[in-house]
C-alpha cells in the first residue's frame, strides 16, 4: 500500500495517494512497525508539502519524527528533518529552518550519508543567503563544495560555485567572485550544460558592471540572451533581462531600463519565480524614485 501511495504521488493523484498511505500507516501501527509507520507519515508529509499545505505537513513530520526516534533510525530522522527545514523556510522562518537543518545534518553525519550531508549544507547556505548572512553562507557552501568534490557530484559542484560567487558579489568582493567563476569554468568539464554556461555568464556580467566595464557587460549579456532564447532557458532569460535593466540604469538610459526591468518582472511572474519578480519590481521602484527626485 505504501509503494502504491508513493506511485500515485508521482502521478499527482493526491486523493488516492492519501488513501493508500493512510491505510498503510494504520496497518503498520497495528503491527507496531514504527519504521513503516514513520515512512508512511513522512510520505504523506511530503505530499502535503508539494500541495503547499505546510501546517498538515509539519504535523505529520512531527509524528513521523516521534516514531523514527523510537527505533533510533537516524537516516529517517534526517530525511524528516530535511522536510521540516523546507517547511520553515517556505514560511519565511529562515533562522528556525537553519536550526532544523543543522539537526538534519547531524543525523546524516551519524548515519554516514556523506552526499546527503553535502546537500543539507547547500540548503543551509541558501537559507543563510535569504537572511543576507553571506559570510556564514560562504562557509556552509564551501563545506558542501568539499563534499561535492570528494563525491564527484558535478551537480552539487555547479550549484556551490554559482552561489559562492553570488555571495562574494553581494558583498562587493568582485575580485573574489571573479576568481570563483574562473575556477568553475576550469573545473567543470566542457560546460556541457547550457544553463550553467548562461548562469556563469550572468554572474560575470554583474562583475563587469560593478567594476565599470559597461561595454564588456553589455556584449556578454547580448550573447547570453541569445543563448537563453535558443535553448529555451526561460528563467535565465528573465535573469538576463533584469541584469540588462540594471546595466541600462547605470548608463543613464532610464526608459530602456524600465522596459527591460518590466519585461523581466513579467517573465518572472509568468513562470512563478517570486524572488526574481520581487527583485525586478524593487529595481523598478528604485528607478522610479530616482526619476521622481527633484
Amino acid at each position: 500500500m505504501m509503494e502504491t501511495g508513493r506511485a500515485l504521488m508521482m502521478q499527482s493523484q493526491w486523493d488516492q495517494a492519501e488513501t493508500s498511505l493512510l491505510e498503510a500507516q494504520r496497518v503498520f501501527m497495528d503491527l507496531e512497525d514504527h519504521q513503516g509507520a514513520a515512512q508512511s507519515a513522512r510520505n504523506r508529509a511530503n505530499m502535503y508539502f508539494q500541495k503547499g499545505r505546510f501546517r498538515e505537513s509539519e504535523d505529520l513530520c512531527q509524528q513521523a519524527l516521534e516514531w523514527a526516534s523510537i527505533i533510533n533510525d537516524r537516516q529517517m530522522r534526517a530525511t524528516i528533518l530535511n522536510t521540516l527545514g523546507a517547511i520553515k523556510s517556505a514560511n519565511g522562518n529562515y533562522r528556525e529552518a537553519i536550526k532544523t537543518l543543522r539537526l538534519c545534518l547531524a543525523d546524516f553525519h551519524s548515519s554516514g550519508n556523506r552526499i546527503r550531508q553535502g546537500y543539507v549544507l547547500l540548503n543551509i547556505g541558501l537559507t543563510q543567503i535569504e537572511i543576507s548572512d553571506f559570510a556564514e553562507a560562504i562557509g556552509s557552501l564551501n563545506q558542501a563544495l568539499a563534499i561535492a568534490m570528494e563525491e564527484k557530484d558535478l551537480n552539487l559542484v555547479e550549484i556551490c560555485y554559482q552561489n559562492i560567487s553570488k555571495c562574494y558579489l553581494a558583498q562587493k568582493e568582485t575580485n573574489l567572485a571573479k576568481s570563483v567563476i574562473d575556477t568553475a569554468r576550469k573545473i567543470l568539464p566542457g560546460l556541457n550544460s547550457k544553463a550553467l554556461e548562461a548562469e556563469l555568464n550572468i554572474i560575470d556580467c554583474s562583475i563587469l558592471r560593478l567594476t565599470g566595464d559597461i561595454n564588456g557587460a553589455a556584449r556578454l549579456l547580448e550573447i547570453t540572451y541569445e543563448l537563453t532564447v535558443e535553448h529555451k532557458l526561460t528563467a535565465l532569460q528573465a535573469d538576463v533581462l533584469l541584469e540588462q535593466g540594471l546595466l541600462e540604469r547605470e548608463k543613464g538610459h532610464n526608459d530602456l531600463a524600465v522596459a527591460k526591468l518590466d519585461a523581466a518582472a513579467n517573465q518572472y511572474r509568468q513562470i512563478g519565480l517570486d524572488q526574481g519578480f520581487r527583485k525586478a519590481v524593487q529595481a523598478l521602484e528604485n528607478l522610479k524614485r530616482k526619476n521622481d527626485a527633484p
